[in-house]
């Protein structure tokens, strides 16, 4: 999937901008990191990628279709992208099968994916992939999500954003309460989905996973771009 920002700028209250004339073209298949301090803009960048909030000014577009409120076309498209929040949204009270399998109730995400019977043994096969997919046992299925640590939360919620094969994936501090082990369990599988087509822009502040992956970075500083570095050299 294509994303373009162009002249993107967001305030929450006049005269304070947390985004400044954002400019940015992603291609299809393109793997981005966007790096910053904290306040520096990342998650309102991803939000407005989503369309979970709209641009105070500019435009923001995926697949040549932009975002506006009550677009019914930018929620088709919105269908096409898998979110890793960084707090998580899951549903504390129900099973982790439950949570990762919601998705699949609106149907396959990503183009030219074969859809499957949500209450059919597919269904069940997709989510026990894409919970083996990140390091956890299918055994936890049958677990409330508020019985799981704080890690295991947290990919369970990136179970949750692959299980659709989304056209391009987003994820705000995917690896935020991950050990070593399991951090790098996550980042090969963003690589390897990355390989097969899949757009991915990640924000972290992992500075070893910026150096090891090595992949296009979009550093924000005070809400505006200070570097984009296409060759992933970019150390902050």
């Amino acid at each position: 999937m294509m994303v373009s920002l162009k002249q993107v700028s967001k305030a929450y209250h006049p005269n304070s901008l947390v985004l400044r004339n954002v400019n940015l073209e992603l291609k299809k298949g393109e793997f981005l990191f966007v790096i910053g301090d904290s306040g520096a803009g990342k998650t309102s960048l991803l939000k407005l990628m989503t369309g979970e909030e709209f641009a105070s000014s500019g435009s923001v577009s995926c697949d040549n279709v932009v975002f506006a409120q009550g677009s019914g076309k930018m929620l088709k498209i919105r269908r096409r992208i898998g979110v890793v929040h960084q707090d998580y949204r899951l549903l504390k009270d129900r099973s982790v099968y439950e949570n990762v399998a919601i998705p699949l109730f609106f149907g396959r995400a990503g183009v030219g994916v074969a859809p499957v019977n949500f209450m059919g043994r597919g269904a069940q096969r997709l989510v026990e992939d894409a919970v083996t997919a990140v390091g956890l046992s299918p055994k936890v299925l049958d677990a409330e999500v508020r019985e799981l640590s704080g890690g295991e939360q947290q990919r369970v919620a990136i179970a949750r954003a692959i299980i659709n094969s989304p056209d391009l994936l987003i994820a705000d501090e995917p690896t935020g309460s991950l050990d070593h082990d399991h951090t790098w369990t996550v980042m090969d599988l963003f690589q390897k989905l990355n390989i097969k087509g899949m757009s991915m822009i990640v924000a972290t502040h992992d500075r070893d996973i910026i150096r090891k992956v090595r992949k296009r970075t979009l550093h924000l500083s005070a809400g505006a771009v200070r570097v984009d570095d296409r060759e992933g050299a970019c150390i902050f």
